[in-house]
């Protein structure tokens, strides 16, 4: 078997399933997962689409794992060819300077195609509602709603009917005791 076929067998199906694949002597490969995208403009939902990350080897206390005899190859065919090609995750490519640099392949974007984010409402439709701490049908918060509209525009009803109140006590006074706003004056004596 082909010692590329091997690493490509082995070091991908590991970074897809675990999310992460450690190289010793190499550095750690990782799979981040980006935040989806909303485009208001377009109207439009961009999927999210992760990454692969590769850290280069800062201190490798635990040297040894299941790659690495994978990592010894793959730091061999750095040096004799400064390329290597891991199928369907990208390419390790070593420096001028001998750092190893990591240039992941880019995820075709008809796997990921955008979705159609259009705000929809529905005018007549009964739907739940949390209200402070409560469930109401919507329905119900429309027409409490409306009742309170209608109350609040029938407040000059309250004012005409208390103003006719005062009206009526007025001329009921006056038809009891005329036009004469001070009383009789004759009725009090003052004493001495």
């Amino acid at each position: 078997m082909n010692d590329t076929f091997i690493m490509d067998y082995l070091i991908a199906p590991t970074l897809f399933q675990n999310k992460t694949c450690r190289l010793p002597g190499i550095g750690t490969l990782t799979i981040v997962a980006n935040s989806a995208e909303i485009e208001n403009h377009d109207k439009q939902i961009k999927a999210p689409v992760p990454s692969i990350v590769f850290t280069p080897l800062q201190d490798d206390k635990n040297g040894f794992n299941e790659f690495t005899a994978l990592s010894e190859l793959i730091k061999k065919e750095l040096h004799s060819q400064g390329k290597v090609y891991l199928k369907g995750i990208g390419d390790f490519v070593k420096k001028q300077d001998g750092a190893i640099e990591f240039i992941p392949i880019q995820l075709n974007p008809n796997f990921t195609p955008p979705v159609v984010a259009e705000i929809v409402t529905h005018q007549d439709a009964a739907y739940a509602r949390l209200v402070g701490d409560k469930e109401a049908i919507s329905t119900v918060l429309t027409e409490s709603l409306v009742e309170e509209d209608i109350m609040k525009d029938r407040w000059w009803i309250w004012a005409i009917g208390l103003g006719a109140i005062g009206l009526a006590v007025l001329i009921y006074y006056i038809s009891q005791h005329g036009f004469n706003l001070l009383g009789n004056a004759a009725d009090y004596k003052i004493s001495k």
